[in-house]
């Protein structure tokens, strides 16, 4: 059922999105972790492995941000600023 999910989102997103190709120097020993994810079925695949792992480091990234910004701890504005994050994914 995951992975359904998964290939549905990832579609819906090449609809939604436009995907841009990139090309991203990785240590050897990242490859091996993204290829154990993979087979575990965690992820259908790398491409979408990393996507997942920068769509939350965005995400954690923008609420650490916003709550310097407004002097808040990130429980406190995370669900307003979810909302915006959305967006990104």
């Amino acid at each position: 059922m995951y992975r359904k999910i998964k290939s549905f989102s990832e579609n819906l997103i090449k609809v939604v999105i436009k995907i841009k190709l990139i090309s991203v120097n990785l240590p050897e020993s990242y490859l091996k972790v993204l290829e154990l994810l993979v087979v575990e079925g965690k992820f259908p695949n790398r491409s979408e492995a990393i996507r997942v792992g920068i769509r939350d480091l965005i995400r954690t990234e923008y609420l650490i941000e916003e709550s310097v910004k407004r002097n808040m701890s990130p429980s406190l504005i995370q669900s307003g600023i979810e909302n915006e994050v959305q967006e990104i994914i």
